[in-house]
Parts: C-alpha cells; structure tokens; sequence
C-alpha cells in the first residue's frame, strides 16, 4: 500500500467485490472517502452489515462502505468522482452499456483489469475519459468481503486515447493518481496501449497453462512441459506484436520481450532462467485464471489468448499452441477436462515434442 495523500474527499464507486475490489474498497475508505461498492443484490446485503478488509503483510485495512446494486444509480441522486472497474473482462461490457443510461460520458472509468477491455469500452460506449491500469501484483479473496495481498507490486496507468500516442502526467488528473496510490503505489504509463499489450502477453503465457497443470507460479517455474508450452506460446504472440509494429515496454522496467523469445538452445536457456526468477519471487501465487477454474466460473481466456489469437488470424499467423490452449480451457470450462500436470504434459508431448 502507497503513502497516504492529501486529496479532498471524493464520491468513488468501485464495480466488483472481489479481491482487488475489495481492496480498493478498503484502502480508499480508509483514507475517507465515499466508497460505493456495486455489486449483486447478496453484496449489498453483506456489507450493509460489515466492513470490507483488506490483508497486507501483517496490517488489516477495513472501511465501512456503501454497498449498492445497479438499480440505485438511476435517477442520478449517486454522482461519483471517479469508477474503478474491478470485474472479469467477461463481465464488463454490458455492465458499462447499462451505466450508460446513469451516468455523464465524462466520468472518469479506470479499469484494474486484464485484456483490452479499456480500450474495448473506450471505443464502443459513449464514455470519453477511460483509464487503463496494468496491475503488478496479485491479491486473493479469502471471503466474501476479505481480500489479501499475497505478492508485492505496483501498477501503472495511462489514459486510453483515440490515437495511440504517449501518455504524459498532465494527462492523468491528480486526483486519480491519489485514489490508486492508496491501493498500491502507481505510475504514469507513457504509452498504456504497449504495457496493456506486454501484460496481456504475460497473462496469455501464464494464466492457461497454471490453469490447465493447475499450477501455482512456482510450480510452474520449475515444470520443464509448462515451461516449454510457455515458452512457445510466447514466441506465437510476439509475432502478432511484430505483424502490428508495435514497440513493447518491459513489464516494471526489467522484462523485455526478446527475453522469452526462444530461437536456440542458449536463447532457451535465458528465458528458464528469467522464468524461474520471475515465478520465484511469487511462488505461492494462483493465477486468476486458475482461481477462476477451482471455483467453477467462466475464465477470460476469450479475452486473453483468444484476443490476440483473433488478431493474428486477420494477419494469417499460425498460432497452434493458443489454439490448443484456448480449446483446453474451454473444455476444462464445461466441465469435459480437468486441470493437472497430466493435462498438461499430454499437450507438451502432442504438440510441442511431436
């Protein structure tokens, strides 16, 4: 959690009680402000009779918020500051087109979430002031209403704009900056739509396969057939970058993109090594996506893998691997697979060894 700042009080709604909902939540009204939690009906049921918390280290946030569902922002008696979208990108877009109908198109909307789902409500709503945050670190929702930090981080954000041009501060309003210095300490992205894309990038790697091995990140550190899917799956996507000449920024300033890109047996060697750094630091984390599976909901793959593998198409890129990927967890999804190493070292031998 940042240091504290001096920004007025604001009206904040924050979409979505899971965990970095309820840490946003938590860590906004603690610095008194005026937080709506908007949620389903059972939500605004929970928090009308406790606080949410919020677990950092050995420190417990908690505030009293105000819990409400989509119905008590008609009529505009609720006129927030500034919305932080916490949602699935699967559950996001009709939510927006239904706030829509509520709220001014300039409200600032700032999405804590994964995929392109910023640029997605940038371009097909009638809101004109959207946020992209790239999230660097990862939270758990250990009940309803309690999340906890499991990894340390950051988070940068940027303002998503009609052309693709850099951010500077001036184009992040001071007061937005303060709100999320409050959940995490927060940066001014200069170009968003190329950390969205290297973050996005490391989801498609990650997430599938901790999902499909039903891994935890330092487990798959060391798993040599997930490493290997993984590895191969991010050389597919970096062609889709190159075929869109786009310019990637490391992931916090230390991972480059040509540092996953296996060509030979030296190549492959730097990315294990990057691999096992990057997974060891946080070797106890469960990926959303995996989270999203052990609890029986419907995942962001569409939104991940399936996004980009959408995009390489339309250039004529063959993407087997995310292909396959994206087919495995939609099986896992209904329920016809179910996640394991075994799953995952029989698509290592039937698509990577063959």
């Amino acid at each position: 959690m940042a240091e504290e700042t001096g920004v007025n009080e604001m009206n904040v709604i924050i979409v979505g009680p899971g965990a970095i909902g309820c840490g946003a939540a938590a860590t906004i009204g603690d610095n008194d402000h005026t937080v709506y939690l908007l949620g389903r009906e059972y939500h605004k049921e929970h928090f009308s009779k406790k606080p949410v918390f919020y677990k950092v280290g050995d420190k417990t946030i908690s505030a009293k918020i105000n819990p409400i569902i989509m119905d008590d922002l008609k009529g505009g008696f609720i006129k927030p500051d500034a919305i932080l979208i916490t949602l699935k990108a699967n559950s996001t877009m009709a939510l927006v087109k239904e706030m829509e109908e509520y709220l001014p198109s300039e409200t600032p909307l700032i999405s804590l979430q994964n995929g392109f789902i910023a640029q997605d409500i940038f371009d097909n709503t009638s809101f004109n002031n959207v946020f992209a945050c790239v999230v660097g670190f990862n939270s758990v929702l250990e009940d309803t209403g309690v999340a906890i930090q499991t990894t340390d981080g950051d988070m940068i954000v940027g303002k998503i704009k009609s052309e693709n041009t850099e951010n500077t501060k001036d184009d992040i309003p001071g007061f937005i900056l303060d709100l999320l210095n409050h959940l995490i300490e927060t940066k001014v992205s200069q170009n968003i739509i190329s950390d969205v894309w290297m973050k996005v990038m490391i989801n498609s790697t990650i997430n599938p396969i901790c999902a499909i091995g039903n891994l935890t990140l330092g487990e798959l550190g060391i798993y040599e057939p997930g490493l290997k899917l993984g590895l191969w799956t991010w050389r597919e996507l970096v062609h889709v970058v190159d075929a869109l000449k786009l310019r990637l920024n490391p992931f916090q300033g230390i991972l480059h993109p040509e540092m996953l890109y296996v060509y030979d047996i030296v190549s492959y060697g730097i990315a294990r090594m990057v691999i096992w750094k990057m997974t060891g630091d946080n070797k106890d984390a469960v990926v959303s996506m995996l989270q999203d599976v052990r609890s029986g909901r419907s995942t962001e793959i569409d939104y991940l893998n399936g996004k980009i593998f959408e995009i390489g198409s339309e250039y004529g890129i063959e993407m087997p691997v995310n292909q396959i990927l994206i087919d495995t967890i939609k099986q896992i999804e209904r329920g016809e697979l179910k996640p394991s190493k075994g799953l995952l070292n029989k698509l290592y031998r039937d698509y990577i060894m063959k």
